[in-house]
């Protein structure tokens, strides 16, 4: 059975077979038109609405999900592995990343459904994988909005005054503030990661060139540092083990913190079934993807190795106030304003990657429940197109992101981050 445009349900040839007496079996169930999938108004429930604009849908593949990963969890993955480890474990994930957003994004354009990714899969593979890649995906998001939300108050203990609140407060804060950012009109949604996108690309391209103008010797007092960094602490360091085996896992650890890092591309995807004229503007969002993971993933890596020491006691661990790569290397080459600009930096990106997160969490239950595999309380809209119970229940695991509480912010990130990472692989 499909949907048609009206929202009555009409035979379809494909969806019934001639048993051995003649009979009538069903094939499939029902799945969505691709007319009414590609609807300028509605999706196939006609319940949320497509109101991303075609900035909207560029900028968030440009800048979406830019969070904490790549300026806080990258200094744990140098701090382990080393500085080429770290470069070829970023160089790896991207190009993997980038496979994956190519067909994700031909898919998209071809049937722009909310959640996107669980109704590819059982649409086109079998509803069993729908399922199992449905609620992983749901996993990932919510687990991975509870890490932002402890790096953003690890963050946030940096300016004098701050740290003197208790933990619980920003989390609060921060939950309220998503809930309510969500819960308006889609077009909300897409006007603050517009603006957090267009903050973020500036502050990665100005943190490359001031990466570069540190290690060609720019700042005043400051050596020609070059490939310094990779030959004092050791070019590939060894992980658990000894010897080639050692290395290798080095290596391997710094791919896993990649790849938490890369996670979130496919929100433009995600976001296919909300998005005005997605035909058009969905595959024009996917092929700038290419230019987001080489400069802002594999370049930014490259870079941070060459001006941050691998040995830093700081690298996740030490001095709350420095736990940032970034601030690490602007800290040794004795600039003093930069550490707050930066953490500031590295605080609306934990916000925008959060509200994504959430986005996308929300999103993934709704397209189980059009597949049948999640109650059909999940469809309830609001007049505005936002999945409520979809939003209600994603918001309410976040509240485990108190964990922050009993143990330091930096620690609960860590737990979360490698939560995440093992449901996103």
């Amino acid at each position: 059975m499909a949907v048609s445009g009206t929202g009555t349900k009409t035979p379809k040839d494909d969806d019934v077979e001639l048993g051995g007496d003649g009979s009538m079996k069903k094939q499939h169930k029902s799945w969505p038109d691709i007319a009414d999938a590609e609807s300028s108004e509605t999706t196939v429930d006609g319940n949320v609405q497509r109101e991303l604009k075609a900035r909207h849908v560029t900028f968030i593949a440009l800048g979406g999900n830019l969070g904490t990963g790549l300026f806080l969890g990258i200094g744990h993955a140098l701090r382990v592995g080393g500085p080429l480890s770290l470069f070829l474990g970023y160089l790896t994930a991207s190009i993997a990343g980038f496979m994956m957003m190519m067909a994700l994004g031909e898919m998209a354009a071809w049937l722009p459904v909310p959640g996107a990714i669980p109704q590819f899969c059982a649409r086109y593979v079998d509803e069993a994988l729908g399922f199992a890649v449905g609620w992983n995906t749901w996993f990932t998001a919510v687990i991975t909005l509870c890490a932002e939300i402890s790096a953003a108050c690890s963050i946030l203990q940096f300016w004098s005054g701050a740290e003197d609140i208790n933990v619980a407060v920003w989390i609060v804060v921060l939950i309220v503030f998503f809930l309510v950012l969500n819960i308006l009109a889609v077009h909300t949604f897409g006007e603050f990661e517009f603006i957090c996108a267009v903050i973020k690309l500036c502050g990665i391209i100005g943190l490359l060139i001031l990466a570069l103008c540190i290690d060609l010797g720019g700042v005043s007092g400051q050596p020609r540092l070059g490939f310094h960094y990779w030959k004092t602490a050791g070019i590939m360091k060894e992980y658990i083990a000894t010897g080639a085996e050692g290395r290798f896992l080095g290596y391997f650890y710094t791919l896993i913190n990649a790849q938490f890092a890369i996670n979130g591309c496919e929100t433009v995807v995600v976001a296919a079934g909300e998005a005005e004229n997605p035909r058009r503007n969905i595959p024009r969002a996917i092929k700038r993807v290419f230019w987001r993971l080489l400069f802002f993933y594999v370049c930014a890596a490259l870079a941070l190795s060459m001006i941050c020491p691998s040995g830093s006691p700081n690298l996740m661990g030490g001095d709350r106030t420095a736990q940032s790569p970034w601030v690490i290397a602007v800290n040794i080459a004795g600039i003093k304003a930069l550490p707050s600009v930066i953490n500031g930096l590295i605080l609306v990106s934990a916000v925008s990657s959060g509200n994504s997160y959430v986005f996308m969490g929300t999103r993934y239950l709704y397209a189980l429940a059009q597949n049948e595999q999640a109650p059909r309380i999940f469809l309830r809209c609001t007049k505005q197109g936002i999945p409520i119970w979809c939003l209600l229940v994603t918001m309410s695991i976040s509240f485990i992101s108190f964990m922050s509480v009993g143990s330091d912010s930096s620690t609960a990130f860590q737990w979360f981050q490698n939560l995440a990472t093992v449901a996103t692989v």
